[in-house]
């Protein structure tokens, strides 16, 4: 039998259309009052250039952010390679953000063509196609530049794909593109896809279920294989060490797994995704919809939300769990309409107010800040680096100093040098250890996080702190407003005071340097 939706195409884009028009809108009105407040146009993180930095080596024949040195430093098997382009232009800058733009209005479109497969005619498909990609903060998403956006979008494709095989039992291109795409964007994706395979083999597709199981599975261990082979771990750094920074893994998977549950459970965005997951598994059982086909497409969000909590994040702009509210979202009012009142679809609808509720006070209030600290920290940083010391550094966040530097950049927080990597997951990060590593590289100035990221211990006896640069503004998503500059006790002090000079009078309103020694030598912005 054919489905209503299979004919009913006389406005099959009016919910897409709203719902890419409200998140495009809402975007523009967020990159318009970031620029204002920063005075230039700036990523909210500094990860962009990471991924910048990395696609700028793959251009040229390597992988890592430094000529002949590989790194796994980012989290993403493919999004370097989308960066490519232009790898010797300023233009590359703006392709995290041209990516973002492409993945926010795919997502959207995707959302509003969910809405309507699943039934949604009336007002409240208006009100979930303009409300879900800004209450789901997908707008906020796309600021970040990063990877996100994108697996958003294939998480979004594989929903509409298994609810166009379970409305109409047809297989279809976006199914298999998203499949193939969200593990290689990003890593969690993978529960996700093999969820989806595993639905297409319940449905009765022996063949497409495992061969999508396959498509699933193989790029991201060819990735991994790749790795191997050149001296790397096969799991990206960054991978490792967000899976392992400042959470319980001596206790063994169980401890882990209790671990990531009990986080889950005490911040919003995890209660959020628990209680779709316990209304996806409830949803199943409802009249109308526990003999129907869409009951698949719920154990399918509800194994991929399980998923991320036992093995995903949260938080840190934001970025981390947004993928998976979606999915779950969608989800849930793919498969309300079937039940025979309206009180599903208004229950469906409760994580995604619960969402905007939470995530909208943020985007607000505090987006709009986030780029201004990285021009003036980051991007100061990057310039005096380019522009003045022009010879080898050290830091510990190293995507704005790393792309297009010319210079060896060596990066003490390990995620794009894997030697370091493995020090400090060793535990063999000793008393002087940072100062060790950055005279071993020939490095004579180091920028680094203030407070517990180094201490003198780390650095040793043979560094000196030269300056601090200090951040004056809203700050809340860098690691510190404050960034030491150390000096090997080998290096001329004088000809570093002359450039570190020179370069603080062109300092931004909200940066400023002052010297350590000397309280008469206090360049400001």
């Amino acid at each position: 039998m054919t489905h209503p939706a299979a004919t009913d195409q006389g406005n099959a884009w009016r919910l897409p259309l709203l719902a890419a028009g409200a998140a495009v809108l809402a975007h523009f009105a967020l990159q318009v009052a970031a620029w204002m407040i920063a005075g230039v146009f700036e990523y909210p993180l500094d990860d962009p250039y990471i991924h910048l930095a990395i696609a700028e080596q793959i251009a040229s024949g390597g992988y890592g952010v430094n000529d002949g040195e590989i790194a796994a430093a980012a989290s993403s098997p493919i999004y370097p390679l989308l960066l490519t382009p232009f790898a010797e232009s300023a233009v590359q800058r703006y392709l995290p953000l041209f990516w973002n733009v492409v993945g926010l209005v795919a997502a959207a479109l995707l959302w509003g063509r969910i809405l309507w497969q699943a039934g949604y005619r009336g007002g409240l498909g208006v009100v979930l196609a303009i409300a879900g990609p800004v209450a789901l903060n997908m707008t906020g998403l796309a600021f970040t530049g990063m990877e996100h956006m994108l697996h958003t979008a294939a998480s979004l494709a594989i929903v509409l794909g298994l609810l166009i095989l379970t409305d109409e039992d047809r297989l279809t291109p976006l199914l298999v593109l998203g499949i193939l795409l969200a593990p290689l964007l990003r890593f969690e994706g993978m529960a996700l896809a093999l969820a989806a395979a595993l639905a297409v083999l319940l449905l009765g597709r022996v063949r497409a279920g495992i061969g999508l199981g396959l498509l699933a599975v193989l790029p991201v261990m060819g990735f991994c294989a790749l790795l191997w082979s050149m001296g790397l771990d096969p799991v990206p750094s960054s991978v490792r060490f967000k899976m392992t920074a400042g959470e319980v893994v001596s206790g063994g998977p169980l401890e882990y797994f209790r671990f990531k549950l009990y986080t889950a459970m005490h911040q919003p965005p995890g209660q959020i995704l628990l209680l779709s997951i316990l209304l996806a598994l409830g949803m199943m059982f409802l009249p109308g919809i526990r003999t129907a086909p869409r009951r698949i497409l719920l154990l399918t969000v509800a194994l991929a939300g399980v998923g991320h909590v036992l093995l995903g994040k949260f938080g840190w702009f934001d970025r981390y769990e947004i993928y998976i509210l979606a999915t779950m979202s969608a989800g849930l009012l793919a498969a309300a309409p079937l039940a025979p009142t309206v009180v599903p679809r208004l229950v469906a609808a409760v994580p995604v107010a619960l969402a905007g509720v939470f995530y909208l006070p943020t985007v607000v209030a505090e987006y709009p800040h986030a780029s201004r600290p990285i021009h003036v920290q980051q991007g100061q940083m990057a310039r005096f680096a380019k522009d003045f010391l022009n010879e080898p550094v050290a830091v510990n966040d190293i995507g704005y100093v790393a792309w297009h530097n010319p210079d060896y950049v060596l990066d003490l927080w390990g995620l794009a040098n894997a030697d370091i990597m493995r020090l400090i997951e060793a535990g063999e990060n000793v008393p002087g250890w940072a100062g060790a590593q950055a005279a071993e590289h020939g490095i004579k100035l180091a920028m680094l996080y203030a407070g517990d990221w180094f201490r003198d211990e780390e650095m040793g006896a043979g560094w000196q702190r030269i300056g601090v640069l200090h951040t004056d503004v809203h700050v809340n998503y860098l690691g510190s407003d404050e960034v030491v500059f150390w000096l090997s006790a080998d290096a001329e002090p004088e000809a570093y005071t002359e450039k570190l000079r020179a370069w603080a009078e062109g300092l931004p309103e909200g940066a400023r340097f002052t010297f350590t020694d000397s309280s008469d030598e206090e360049p400001a912005a």
